[in-house]
């Protein structure tokens, strides 16, 4: 025959209750730790995670730095090169026009290319040059630059003696590269030719300066 069941009460009754009641709390107790490990595991791995990401976009904001660096310094590179080439390609034209020194050479060159120009072009019309002259050169009032002092005698008609105008007004100009000329005074002889017609000779004699860079001593 099967035993009867356990009287209610009896030691060991209450001792199974017991048991039995101890093994659902420490069954529940283990749910919670359980969840609990699981939520702190989670929580770690998401902010693992999130320290990843930022890890990641650090580097890749890091790299793209490197980048633009590099970049912005082959391009200041590119740039340095470019200044200094320019900054020798102006200085060169400036030479041109306000050189270092009185160059009488060059100077002198420059009045005979102008006189033989013109008269090439207006064979029946030229400007003589009688004489030239070059003075010594002084200091400007600013001490800045000094002047080469140049006089000479022309014959031209009033044509030439215009175009002569604007050859001086036009020095200085980089892009013709002609000496910096300054026409200081002008003294003019009008003469009518023999046949007494309209057209006449002007002989005049201008005195102009020829500027250049201050001179070290």
């Amino acid at each position: 025959m099967d035993a009867l069941p356990q009287e209610l009460g009896s030691p060991a009754f209450i001792r199974q209750h017991y048991i039995s009641r101890s093994v659902k709390l420490y069954a529940i107790l283990l749910v919670f730790v359980a969840l609990g490990v699981a939520y702190y595991g989670i929580e770690k791995y998401l902010e693992y995670s999130d320290k990843n990401t930022v890890v990641a976009q650090s580097d890749a904001f890091v790299s793209q730095l490197e980048k633009d660096n590099k970049k912005e310094a082959d391009a200041y590179t590119a740039a340095q090169a470019l200044y200094k080439d320019t900054d020798a390609s102006m200085n060169k034209e400036l030479a041109s026009v306000f050189p270092l020194e009185e160059d009488y050479t060059s100077l002198t060159k420059e009045f005979d290319d102008y006189f033989f120009s013109y008269n090439k072009k207006k064979g029946n019309d030229p400007v003589v040059v009688t004489d030239i002259q070059y003075g010594s050169p002084t200091s400007d009032a600013s001490a800045k630059y000094d002047i080469l002092p140049i006089s000479m005698n022309i014959t031209a008609s009033e044509n030439g003696f215009y175009d002569f105008l604007r050859f001086v007004q036009s020095s200085g100009t980089l892009s013709k590269k002609l000496r910096l000329l300054d026409l200081k005074s002008i003294q003019l002889n009008f003469n009518s030719d023999d046949t007494g017609s309209a057209k006449s000779t002007i002989q005049f004699r201008a005195n102009l300066s020829a500027y250049f860079q201050k001179t070290k001593k």
